[in-house]
């Protein structure tokens, strides 16, 4: 499990160089040439004394739990003899307790919905929360929560992305968007140390509060990289420039004696743990870091026990399984059962265009599962949300790369190069074709911060003509999201970018109406245009539904509850339809538990 760099051998010294006066054969040195030996012994020496012979290490693992639950999109900290984590249960988001040691997690108690974790308190008392946001936004309420139990506390009145408490002064650093603040530790008095160049999110504080390091996250390439500033503000820099040309790092930690800095990197698909030493050799030269997992899973989130001589880690391996509801059976596998999310059907319910998983692979072929076509390479690309052109001969898709945002393409059903379709855009989210295959609708900003890019003149919802390229706006949707086109061509159905509220554009009227108040996910016409399905998520009863156009009926179809969702790359848990309106979804058979690695520093 570790991926060990050896060092290569030391340089020994021959018993040639230089003679002591004790030996039989005396060699003359002149003096200037003495000197220059001398110092190149020197020199060598310290080669030899700073040089270690082998370089930090994982020597073994432990498995520490075996819930189930899916982990790693919030938080994981350790606080002595416990870890904390955030897990998905029954459609939730909860925090999660587990012994070091390993044994049975055990769900905190709290009335708080939805949370995720951000760092626990220097003497351990307490964790720093952030609350659900509104639908997509990135800020939530800021709490902290007494351990090992007790009512939470609201911090302020903050809305944070990140937050860390200083281990020497308390003190609370928080992030909002793409400015950095520090305030006393109940989140008061607060000032801003420093903008950046994206969200600042994972921020952490080093052992002796003199630095402070975070993810800058840069939302229209994509990528994620470490950042380093002092405590006051200043000196704010990459810590890594120029490591990796298309940077995907995040979630760093300092081990407790603050020597080294364990982060998470995304390389040849793979997520693995490094480590950064803190000091290079006496004689100059900078650190580097060193891999330290490597397959067959991946490992996210590291986090460093109180003696530092283990790293916990979640260790993932990602499965998905197609499923279809039946009746009489309720959910039976689909095709197979295959890995796959994102399904679309061709016209005439022939072909289906789908999503691999894990590799996150364009497929097309036969509904039978013959004449199988990868159309685009996963060593390039992610892809998600096909939709077939009416004539069947193109397929339009989300994809991104190592260094782009998810933006939207065009690729032929039967292969080729992918083009992208707004070239200069800077994203491009659910296209979907109009009934006529001339025009594509789709959102041309990340909902997720569209508080912040409507402040900057970003548009909500836009269509393409595909043939003049001319891109209009569709009007009052300045806070929507998903559009889906009605097969009939009357109507554009959109979510609200807090996902409450399923609205309906007339087109012929250019008037919305909101046809459902509930959290809504993945909209989706019946073949006839004359219903929208959907599911719900996050709530206490998750179901899916459909409401009929004609006189806004709705119908609870199908409960939830319970079903293990797949959450995808692009976030969310992907439901869909069959070419009989039969209902879609994919089942999390992943494996996503923590371990702790051992841990071996010089």
């Amino acid at each position: 499990m570790s991926g060990q760099v050896v060092n290569p051998k030391p340089l020994r010294f021959g018993r040639g160089w230089m003679v002591m006066a004790s030996q039989k054969q005396e060699v003359l040195i002149p003096p200037p040439l003495r000197v220059i030996v001398a110092v190149l012994v020197l020199v060598v020496a310290g080669l030899f004394w700073s040089n270690p012979s082998q370089p930090p290490r994982i020597t073994g693992h432990t498995q520490i739990t075996r819930d189930g639950r899916t982990k790693g999109f919030g938080g994981l900290v350790a606080g002595g003899e416990r870890l904390y984590i955030q897990e998905i249960e029954l459609d939730r988001f909860v925090i999660s307790e587990v012994s070091v040691s390993g044994s049975e997690t055990a769900i905190l108690p709290t009335s708080l919905r939805d949370l995720s974790i951000e760092d626990i308190s220097p003497s351990g008392s307490a964790l720093l929360l952030v609350g659900a946001s509104e639908g997509l936004a990135e800020e939530g309420p800021l709490w902290a929560l007494p351990l090992p139990a007790g009512p939470p506390r609201r911090l302020g009145d903050l809305f944070v992305n990140s937050a860390t408490w200083s281990p020497v002064t308390s003190d609370l650093v928080f992030s909002k968007d793409q400015e950095i603040f520090i305030a006393n530790s109940d989140g008061g008095d607060a000032h801003k140390l420093a903008t950046v160049g994206g969200l600042a999110e994972g921020l952490r504080f080093s052992p002796d509060g003199q630095r402070l390091r975070f993810t800058e996250v840069d939302v229209k390439r994509g990528s994620s990289s470490l950042w380093e500033l002092n405590s006051d503000g200043s000196g704010l820099h990459p810590l890594l420039p120029s490591w990796n040309q298309s940077p995907q790092e995040c979630c760093g930690n300092w081990t407790p004696d603050g020597k080294y800095f364990l982060f998470q990197s995304f390389r040849k698909g793979r997520k693995n743990v490094w480590v950064l030493p803190e000091s290079a050799h006496w004689f100059g030269g900078r650190a580097e870091p060193t891999q330290l997992t490597n397959g067959p899973l991946d490992f996210t989130l590291p986090v460093p026990s109180k003696d530092g001589k283990r790293i916990f880690s979640v260790g993932v391996q990602t499965r998905a399984e197609l499923v279809r509801y039946d009746a009489n059976k309720g959910f039976i596998p689909y095709l197979g059962g295959m890995s796959a999310i994102g399904l679309a059907f061709s016209p005439d319910g022939q072909w289906v265009a789908y999503i691999s998983i894990p590799d996150q692979a364009l497929w097309r072929s036969r509904v039978d599962g013959s004449d199988r076509l990868q159309l685009t390479s996963a060593s390039k690309m992610w892809a998600g949300l096909p939709r077939w052109s009416p004539d069947g001969k193109q397929i339009v898709f989300m994809g991104r790369t190592i260094s782009t945002n998810w933006r939207a393409y065009l690729i032929s059903s039967s292969g080729g190069a992918p083009r992208d379709l707004i070239p200069g855009a800077d994203a491009g989210f659910d296209p979907t074709w109009s009934p006529d295959g001339g025009s594509i609708v789709l959102t041309l900003h990340n909902a997720g911060v569209s508080l912040h890019d409507q402040a900057n003149g970003s548009r909500g919802i836009s269509i393409l003509d595909l043939k003049t390229e001319k891109l209009s706006e569709l009007p009052g949707a300045e806070n929507l999201f998903s559009p889906r086109w009605s097969p009939d061509g009357k109507y554009i159905a959109a979510i609200s970018t807090d996902n409450q509220k399923l609205m309906l554009f007339d087109r012929a009227s250019a008037r919305w109406t909101e046809l459902a108040n509930m959290t809504i996910g993945y909209p989706s016409w019946s073949h006839d245009g004359q219903y929208l399905y959907f599911d719900t998520t996050l709530n206490d009863d998750p179901a899916f539904f459909r409401i009929r156009i004609s006189d806004r009926k709705l119908d609870r179809l199908v409960s939830l509850k319970g079903v293990r969702r797949f959450w995808a790359e692009l976030g969310g848990q992907w439901t869909g339809l069959a070419p009989d309106d039969s209902l879609l979804l994919v089942r999390d058979t992943s494996s996503q538990e923590i371990y702790a690695l051992d841990f071996q520093a010089p």
